[in-house]
C-alpha cells in the first residue's frame, strides 16, 4: 500500500471497507491526477488479471523472495507452521495461514501494511470515514482537474462502502469515477448513479476461455447508464487470444454502435502479469504472450476500431 491506511476512527454508522491498495497520484485511472482506492474482492475472475490477490474476500499472504533475508524468524514466529525452509528455500503453506501477521512482525525486511515487504498482507479493513479522512488531503492536492477513482477488484461488490465514500467525495465537490466490469446487477449500478461522474467501463465480453460470453448483461448495464445520461468511457483490454478474436471484436463494436459510443480507452497487456501470481502462490491462469503476440493483438484491435477516438490517460 503506498500510503498506510489505519482505522483512526469508526464513528457510529460508518461502513467498513476492505481494500488492498491506495494510489495517491495516479495518471492512469481517469482525467487529471487521481487518488485511486483499490477495493478487495472481484467476481469477474479474468484469466489475464494481473492482481489475482484482489479477487478473494481477503488477499493471501504475499511473499517476495527477492527481499527475504532467509533468517527463518518467521518459522518460530508463526503459530500455524505456515513457513518452512528446505535447502535454503523458503516454503509457504498458505492453507495453514490465518493471517495473524506474526511472521511480518518478526521479519526484518517487512513492515505491516507496506507493499514491497518480504511478507505482506495486502487487505486492510477500515471504516469509510477513517479512509476518507486519510485520503482527503491527496484528493485536494490533485486539484480541480483530478479526483478519486474507485477500482479493484470490483468496488461495487461493497456497495454500502462505495456509496458512503462517493457521497463524502461529492459533498466536497470532488470528481468521482468508478472502474467496473459491468457484470453486477442493475440495482447495484442504480444505487450509485447520481454519485458517479465517470464510468470506466471494462468491455469484458469474455473473462475466461471456459466462461460464457457476457454480451447480454453488459448490454443491459450499458443501456441503464446511457439512459441516465451517465458519462461512460469503454475500456478495451488488449489481451492476445481474447480480444483479438473476430467474434469478440464484433460484439464490442455492436455494443458501442448501439449506444453511440465513439470514444474508447485501450488497456495494454500488463507485462508484470506474473508477479502477483508468484508472490501469492496462485497458479497462472494463462501463459504470458510473447512480444510478437502482443504487438499483433494491439495492431488488430486498433485497426478494427479505426473509426473511434482513442482517449488516453497517460499511457493506458
Amino acid at each position: 500500500m503506498r500510503i498506510k491506511i489505519s482505522d483512526r476512527n469508526n464513528p457510529k454508522g460508518s461502513c467498513t471497507v476492505r481494500l488492498f491498495d491506495v494510489a495517491e497520484f495516479s495518471p492512469y485511472d481517469g482525467p487529471g491526477t487521481r487518488t485511486v482506492v483499490y477495493f478487495q474482492g472481484c467476481n469477474a475472475h479474468c484469466a489475464w488479471c494481473h492482481s489475482p490477490q484482489s479477487q478473494p474476500g481477503h488477499a493471501p499472504l504475499l511473499f517476495n523472495t527477492n527481499v527475504c533475508a532467509r533468517c527463518q524468524r518467521c518459522v518460530s514466529a508463526c503459530p500455524s507452521r505456515v513457513h518452512s525452509f528446505s535447502q535454503g528455500i523458503h516454503h509457504i503453506d498458505r492453507t495453514r495461514c490465518n493471517q495473524c501477521g506474526a511472521c511480518i512482525e518478526q521479519c526484518p525486511n517487512s513492515i505491516a501494511g507496506v507493499s514491497g515487504s518480504a511478507l505482506h498482507l495486502p487487505t486492510a479493513e477500515v471504516s469509510v470515514s477513517s479512509l476518507f479522512e486519510q485520503i482527503d488531503p491527496y484528493i485536494r492536492l490533485n486539484g480541480k482537474n483530478g479526483g478519486i477513482t474507485l477500482s479493484g477488484g470490483e468496488a461495487l461488490l461493497q456497495p454500502e462502502a462505495a456509496e458512503e465514500l462517493l457521497r463524502s467525495c461529492k459533498q466536497r465537490g470532488y470528481h468521482t469515477a468508478i472502474e467496473t466490469s459491468g457484470l453486477l446487477s442493475l440495482a447495484t449500478y442504480e444505487r450509485v448513479l447520481p454519485l458517479v461522474d465517470l464510468w470506466l467501463f471494462g468491455m469484458r465480453i469474455i473473462t475466461h476461455p471456459h466462461a460464457l460470453p457476457h454480451h447480454h448483461h453488459i448490454k443491459e448495464v450499458l443501456g441503464l447508464l446511457i439512459r441516465n445520461n451517465a458519462s461512460v468511457l469503454p475500456r478495451i483490454p488488449m489481451i492476445p487470444s481474447y480480444f483479438d478474436r473476430d467474434d469478440v471484436l464484433q460484439s464490442i463494436a455492436s455494443l458501442l454502435a448501439e449506444h453511440s459510443l465513439t470514444t474508447v480507452s485501450l488497456m495494454p497487456w500488463n507485462r508484470n502479469y506474473a508477479i502477483c501470481y508468484t508472490e501469492s502462490g496462485i497458479p497462472l491462469q494463462m501463459q504470458p504472450p510473447s512480444s510478437t503476440e502482443i504487438e499483433l493483438c494491439e495492431s488488430k484491435i486498433t485497426s478494427f476500431f479505426n473509426n473511434l477516438t482513442f482517449k488516453l490517460y497517460e499511457h493506458i
